[in-house]
């Protein structure tokens, strides 16, 4: 914990703004996940604990929001910052730039009754009307979008299956994921995370 306090010290004193749009974030950037405990969150960071937390081990771990959205995991619909407590489980997906910056924030992991995940957008796509097939980056999964799954963009709101584009990073909950490779997936719901 002091490790990482002095971490974040002299990340602050080294740059007068850490603040980070998500829109910015290219996907050569390492993006990792983490499900924790918040133990604190002033509105500009978050201070979750848990176990292993980091790719390096560590049971705790501080992130800068910055302008990440703010979601409700059963929803899939954004939420206020000000619902955000101590003692609530997060699921954040963050990048590393001296101090770990949140892309996206996911509240009460738990209480989810479907898998969920984080994928990319390949650039194998198909489009048909009213959906589209296309593999992930790391050629693990096949996804099937369709008019009736809702697809959210917090800058952009609703999209279509149209709408989706190579690149694109997202959280995906899924009911059901087969044993194939890829594994196909039809997801009841997807939130975009990073844009290309």
């Amino acid at each position: 914990m002091k490790r990482i306090l002095l971490t974040l010290v002299i990340a602050l004193l080294l740059s007068p703004c850490l603040t980070v749009n998500a829109a910015d974030v290219t996907l050569a950037a390492e993006i990792d996940e983490t499900i924790g405990i918040i133990i604190d969150f002033d509105g500009d960071f978050l201070h979750l604990s848990g176990e292993a937390l980091t790719p390096n081990g560590y049971d705790d771990i501080i992130i800068q929001l910055g302008d990440a959205p703010i979601y409700d995991l059963i929803t899939g619909l954004p939420v206020s910052a000000s619902i955000v407590r101590p003692g609530t489980e997060a699921r954040v997906a963050y990048y590393s730039d001296y101090i770990p910056q949140a892309l996206a924030i996911w509240l009460h992991p738990t209480h989810q009754d479907a898998a969920v995940f984080t994928a990319t957008v390949s650039d194998n796509i198909q489009y048909g009307p009213g959906y589209c097939v296309f593999l992930t980056a790391d050629g693990r999964y096949r996804i099937t979008l369709t008019d009736d799954i809702f697809i959210y963009d917090p800058v952009y709101g609703t999209l279509a299956p149209e709408d989706i584009e190579p690149g694109q990073m997202f959280f995906a909950w899924v009911d059901m994921i087969t044993a194939s490779s890829p594994a196909l997936v039809y997801p009841d719901k997807v939130v975009m995370i990073v844009r290309p």
